[in-house]
């Protein structure tokens, strides 16, 4: 897989660009949760890039501009391979609404993505999500735009292009293994979570931004 030095390499995105987020992810071993606990916790299994690239999550349907979202990051890596990543989250229902690569490119998933429920003191095991899949749909969109190069606060976003996420590795084996991944001793509390098909619709700021969600 080819990608273009400026896709690969863009700064952040400005801040002003991106709805309101819930920064409170942690790596697995730091997740601290018991039976009693008031929140509860999700775990997915994730490929590593040579390129940082993130999830944005949304809350019971909530998003939107301005909209508090819930994002988690995956580092860039020399070697390829998958990383399990985490983050306490209050009780709910989320959605996958769309991927970042690089805080720059995005591709909003309102066509088709998944939804899944935090339940207080259980940690849901989504399983091993193919980011890959999407991730090579929005550089090919970019690259078809002529958007491999983002500079200021200009940003790319893709609609209704990109098939939705993939999601594997659910069976008792990955559970078993996924209880295990440096839990911090909480690995009783992780269960398959249940997922489920959504779509949902898009608005706009003014004429210029598309929103997602």
């Amino acid at each position: 897989m080819v990608y273009s030095k400026g896709l690969r390499l863009a700064l952040v995105l400005a801040v002003a660009v991106v709805p309101t987020s819930s920064m409170a992810q942690k790596s697995p071993e730091k997740i601290k949760l018991t039976a009693e606990s008031k929140d509860g916790a999700v775990l997915i299994r994730v490929p590593l890039q040579p390129f940082d690239y993130a999830l944005q999550l949304s809350k019971n349907g909530n998003s939107g501009f301005l909209s508090r979202v819930y994002m988690m990051k995956i580092g860039s890596s020399p070697v390829r391979g998958y990383r399990y990543i985490a983050r306490t989250l209050a009780p709910g229902r989320y959605r996958l609404d769309s991927m970042w690569q690089q805080g720059r490119w995005s591709v909003c998933l309102e066509k088709g993505t998944f939804e899944f429920t935090i339940a207080p003191g259980r940690i849901a095991f989504l399983g091993t999500l193919d980011a890959e899949q999407v991730l090579e749909s929005l550089q090919a969109q970019a690259q078809f735009k002529g958007e491999e190069t983002q500079a200021g606060g200009s940003y790319f976003q893709s609609h209704d292009a990109t098939p939705a996420p993939v999601v594997q590795g659910r069976a008792d084996e990955d559970l078993d293994a996924a209880r295990q991944a440096n839990m911090n001793r909480s690995g009783a509390l992780v269960e398959l979570a249940e997922l489920d098909d959504a779509a949902f619709g898009t608005s706009s700021l003014g004429k210029a931004i598309k929103i997602c969600g």
